[in-house]
């Protein structure tokens, strides 16, 4: 299962928009784009299709468009999910969840001699994890299913005990449907077969089990609903024999069949239990840290209370949001695959809390795995992919959302991936990767070797291709060379810097200067005021030539190149 699209009408910042987004279950998919790019809207169109129908306010369609209908839709394995006013196919196929920051600015107006002196805080509001449940205690008569074995009543086991552990509950109320198709005509008379085999059958508990295994195994695995239930028995703990698994799903089909109502709430209690219980021990875990943080049960709802968010440092208070953020999702008791959208709550967090909450995605994707649904994480973020790579989310996918306009060149793919060729890594470091006034021609190396154009073997022609790529760039060209950009940036800033010099001694030194960064030292020790930019863009033009082996990162590099913003940075760092 692939989502390969998502169309976007009449939503926050997009008019109609199709958006590439290939996202694949079971894994971490990062959704990459830079600020401004619409990353909030896509999430907030998640957001209103999480219901039977698409429900966007006003508020949350474009500023042009308020009174028009607003559609949303997801291609799966090629056929198209529609949410629009009037219905949501999405939630009939999928769980849908979107985790945001939930910060709320207030404020509080005390009265100091009797002036109101407003005091700003932010507030997080209380996570609501659902509705309460009341005990309910299940109208189970194991004495008369006792009977129906006679001298073999030893057999029967007591549905109540075997499953009252509230995440078998949780699981049987996932599969409630299929309980249901149990009490059909057919599995029914398999049941009373097996019943009545059982009943007339000799020896111990074991050995009646494994003769009525032989005889029937074949019925039970070809009927989908009575493995369906079979499979979950699996984890009942004190199951000891086929013949007791067969027999809880035969008293779950009774009960159902007897009094569904009991049953349902008898399982919805216990399901709730294994929430609570879930929510409860997330927040003691992390309770020294985030003091305040509470687990309760307020007029019917369970809710997450926070302190005030000044009593938590910002990452301690992001992660505690997402973390319990997780838990609310995990409370939709469903047997559907399940997308949980995340918006930028990943962007402002530090190392050792984006590695905690890379450890809750992993334990997420691995309990919706451990029940055979599928789980769509997908991570909406302006950084570069390299910042989520860790042990706990080793498997992870990278789309990037706007094209970065990127086409590598055949020359930049040879000179910056095979920089470290003996045959021509002093010259090019020399020549063509910094900046050089003397003329150096490689041309026969470059094309005879490497294949290239001999053009750019000549170290001027290549600074004047370089700067070909840096105006398309700059003018906002459909297609460009980031790589090419990137060179260009770190030779003229170089040249610049050279021509600021006045002596030939002092030029010669600096050419001859190993490193940028250096460089730019030498000539402010020389009287050279150097721009502070021309030292920031290092972090651009380095990642990008000193890549080792094939050229893996034009996406993130190119992303980097769509920043308007840096593009004015760039643009004053190559004019001073």
């Amino acid at each position: 299962m692939v989502i390969s699209e998502i169309k976007i009408k009449n939503i926050r910042g997009f008019l109609d928009i199709t958006l590439p987004f290939n996202i694949r279950p079971n894994c971490a998919n990062i959704l990459v784009a830079p600020n401004g790019f619409g990353k909030s809207s896509i999430s907030t169109a998640f957001q209103c299709a999480t219901g039977r129908k698409l429900n966007a306010s006003e508020e949350q369609k474009h500023s042009t468009l308020r009174a028009d209908p607003s559609e949303f839709s997801i291609c799966v394995d090629g056929s198209w999910l529609i949410a629009d006013a009037n219905k949501n196919e999405i939630t009939d196929t999928f769980d849908v969840h979107v985790v945001k920051s939930g910060l709320t600015p207030k404020a509080k107006v005390p009265r100091i001699n009797g002036v109101p002196i407003p005091k700003p805080y932010m507030e997080i509001p209380s996570l609501d994890l659902g509705v309460s449940k009341s005990k309910e205690d299940l109208a189970f008569d194991l004495k008369a299913h006792k009977a129906q074995l006679g001298q073999n009543a030893k057999v029967v086991p007591n549905f109540t005990k075997k499953c009252e552990a509230p995440d078998i509950r949780r699981s049987l109320l996932a599969s409630i449907s299929s309980i249901d198709k149990l009490t059909q005509v057919k599995p029914r008379k398999l049941f009373n077969d097996i019943i009545s085999f059982a009943a007339g059958a000799s020896g111990t508990k074991i050995d009646i089990s494994e003769k009525a295994e032989g005889k029937f195994s074949e019925e039970i695995e070809e009927s989908e609903h009575i493995s369906a239930v079979m499979h979950i028995t699996q984890n009942i703990q004190g199951v000891e024999t086929w013949l007791d698994r067969v027999f809880i799903c035969y008293q779950a089909a009774d009960l159902c069949k007897e009094n569904r109502a009991n049953l349902k709430k008898w399982l919805e209690y216990g399901a709730y239990q294994a929430s609570l219980s879930a929510a409860k021990a997330f927040i003691s875990d992390i309770n020294n840290a985030w003091v305040g943080a509470q687990v309760k049960e307020r007029k019917g709802r369970v809710v997450v209370e926070f302190p005030e968010a000044n009593a938590l440092s910002n990452g301690q208070r992001d992660l505690l949001y997402f973390g319990c953020n997780m838990l609310r999702a995990r409370q939709v008791v469903s047997k559907k695959p399940c997308i949980i959208v995340i918006d930028e709550v990943f962007d402002y967090l530090d190392d050792a809390n984006i590695m905690v909450a890379q450890y809750f995605l992993s334990k997420m994707i691995d309990l919706y795995k451990g029940e055979g649904r599928k789980v769509f994480i997908c991570l909406l973020t302006h950084l570069d992919p390299a910042f989520f790579k860790g042990y706990a989310l080793r498997k992870q996918k990278t789309i990037y959302l706007q094209n970065g306009s990127q086409k590598v060149s055949n020359t930049m793919k040879k000179v910056v991936g095979d920089r470290e060729d003996p045959a021509w890594k002093e010259d090019l470091e020399k020549y063509f990767l910094h900046y050089h006034p003397d003329e150096k021609n490689l041309s026969e190396l470059f094309n005879d070797t490497f294949g290239l154009p001999k053009a750019h073997g000549r170290n001027h022609s290549f600074y004047d291709f370089l700067r070909e790529e840096w105006g398309k760039c700059s003018s906002e060209a459909e297609e460009y060379d980031p790589f090419a950009v990137c060179a260009h940036v770190r030779i003229e800033i170089e040249r610049i810097a050279y021509c600021k010099l006045s002596g030939e001694e002092e030029r010669d030194e600096f050419i001859n200067t190993h490193g940028t960064a250096n460089k730019l030292r030498f000539c402010e020790a020389a009287g050279v005021q150097v721009p502070e930019s021309c030292y920031l863009l290092g972090v651009i033009y380095n990642d990008a030539l000193h890549q080792r082996g094939a050229i893996d990162q034009s996406s993130s590099i190119a992303l980097k190149l769509k920043n308007i913003a840096l593009l004015g940075v760039i643009k004053n760092a190559l004019d001073w």
